[in-house]
């Protein structure tokens, strides 16, 4: 029976799989593994190309290196690729081992940046980065293959992959208001504070840049704002009709995506992706703006709920990134009983 998947193991195979499918994709499918140099020897009688992939080194990312055991960990993943060619017409397995590496640097520079996986329930896109190996690493990795004569090889740090617990933290809420008072002693009566959300600001967005982000913000009647905060039940709520202001490059398309949270599930996607385009260049604080009609997930229920902007991008590389805009924030809560 085999071992389960682990959010380790489907990272470096999604890595195997963009390579396998990129040979394919040109009509030449080659067998693509995972593990040591060694294992990957074919026999005499094997008829088939192959590269190895020999993930080796697993080191902390350096960067938020202090989260919770229950939280993601994020590594960086260091991996030696080796060509394992066969004599095939008149071409040499050396040409051939060649002509594999060639077109791996090939790939890997026009895509140094992955597409988008799952992995274990966390979203990874994995950057290639090329490692240079020295004769005494080459010497050193192939010392511990055995017999196995050395083959031509690249090495490539993959960042960064998620360790993914068996139990992931449930996010908290977010702070939608912040207010504060002062007393002069702590035996004070306490008095009423209104919390005050974020104001709106006016704030230019460069679009001549290829990864621009979008700004939004909830259109009301008295003008801007980022976050709401409504008693479940109540004439307020009921009558609330939200609209999303969106600014940007004028007329582009992008996604508006809704994500809920509550006490015993944390955050999570909702309702449907609804298609929008930006309707001006830069946020006006004039109470004068208009926007995209959006509706609540659910306004029946206590919690939270965050809307924002997506964007597709294709950088000059050719990598496909997602940008996302600032989040509005809706929190519904329970009024006294």
């Amino acid at each position: 029976m085999p071992l389960p998947e682990s959010s380790l193991s489907l990272a470096c195979r999604s890595v195997a799989n963009f390579i396998q499918s990129s040979f394919a994709a040109a009509s030449h499918p080659i067998q693509v593994r995972l593990g040591t140099p060694a294992a990957a020897q074919p026999a005499a009688s094997d008829t088939e190309h192959r590269l190895n992939l020999f993930f080796h080194r697993f080191e902390p990312s350096g960067i938020g290196s202090y989260e919770l055991s229950n939280e993601t960990w994020w590594i960086r993943v260091h991996c030696v690729i080796t060509a394992f060619a066969i004599d095939e017409d008149r071409v040499s397995a050396g040409e051939s081992d060649m002509r594999l590496i060639g077109e791996v640097l090939r790939l890997f520079h026009e895509n140094p940046v992955l597409e988008l996986v799952d992995v274990g329930g966390e979203q990874m896109q994995a950057q290639m980065v090329l490692q240079p190996l020295g004769l005494e690493q080459i010497f050193q990795l192939w010392q511990t293959q055995g017999d196995v004569p050395y083959r031509p090889s690249l090495a490539y740090e993959i960042a960064l992959v998620p360790i993914v617990p068996k139990q992931p933290s449930i996010g908290g809420p977010l702070a939608g208001a912040i207010g504060a008072e002062v007393r002069p002693r702590l035996t004070t009566e306490s008095r009423a504070v209104t919390p005050r959300p974020p104001p709106v600001e006016r704030r230019p967005i460069d679009t001549s840049v290829v990864d621009w982000a979008p700004q939004i913000a909830f259109v009301l009647p008295g003008g801007l704002t980022q976050s709401l905060s409504l008693q479940l039940g109540s004439a307020e709520l009921a009558a609330l009709q939200l609209a999303v202001c969106i600014a940007g490059d004028v007329g582009a398309a992008l996604t508006l995506r809704w994500e809920v949270w509550n006490a015993t599930t944390g955050w999570q996607r909702a309702g449907t992706d609804q298609p929008a385009t930006v309707g001006v260049a830069e946020l006006p604080d004039d109470g004068a703006a208009t926007g995209v009609p959006v509706q609540l997930p659910s306004t029946t229920a206590a919690g939270q709920a965050v809307v924002y902007a997506l964007r597709q991008v294709t950088r000059g590389d050719g990598s496909a990134i997602a940008v996302r805009s600032n989040p509005l924030l809706v929190t519904l809560y329970r009024g006294p009983t």
